[in-house]
C-alpha cells in the first residue's frame, strides 16, 4: 500500500495559514499607528491647554511658562 499525498489541499492549508500570519501583521501594525497618532494629539492638546492658561493658573499647578515645553519634549524652551 502506497501513501498518496494531497498536495493541493496541503498548499491551500499553507497559504491559508500565511495569509492569517500576514493579516494579523498588517493589523497590529495599522493600530500601532493609530495609537502612535492618538498620543501625538492628545500631546498637542495639552500644550495647547497649557500654554493657553494665565500665569496665575499656571502657577496654582506648579508649573512656569518656561517650563512647559521642556516637561513635554525634554527640550530647552530656546530651541
Amino acid at each position: 500500500m502506497y501513501l498518496t499525498y494531497d498536495y493541493p489541499s496541503q498548499f491551500k492549508l499553507a497559504v491559508i495559514a500565511t495569509t492569517k500570519r500576514t493579516l494579523k501583521a498588517v493589523a497590529k501594525f495599522f493600530i500601532s499607528v493609530g495609537n502612535s497618532l492618538a498620543k501625538a494629539q492628545q500631546m498637542r492638546a495639552d500644550y495647547y491647554l497649557l500654554n493657553n492658561m494665565s500665569d496665575k493658573q499656571l502657577k496654582d499647578i506648579g508649573v512656569t511658562r518656561g517650563e512647559i515645553k521642556q516637561r513635554f519634549y525634554g527640550t530647552d524652551s530656546e530651541t
